[in-house]
């Protein structure tokens, strides 16, 4: 793993078992919404697809992914219910 330290929720991650190479699609970005342990974490893509990933599996997301990420968010107009 190459994160500096354990993953934190709201934490911006790529989880690189996610990663193809036929077809070639990259690897899923999320953010933590839950540490379950030591060794796994549930993460969520901006369109709220959740997953439990191993955070051997997990890079930091680099900036232009985080921004991405929060660009792909939908956005709600006026008060929550």
């Amino acid at each position: 793993m190459t994160l500096g330290s354990a993953p934190a929720r709201g934490d911006y991650l790529v989880d690189e078992a996610t990663r193809q190479s036929v077809p070639p699609e990259p690897a899923w970005v999320g953010r933590v919404q839950t540490v379950i342990d030591a060794e796994h974490v549930r993460l969520v893509t901006p369109h709220g697809t959740e997953w439990t990933a191993r955070v051997e599996d997990l890079t930091a997301a680099s900036a232009a992914q985080r921004a991405a990420y929060d660009a792909a968010v939908p956005h709600r107009v006026g008060a929550r219910p």
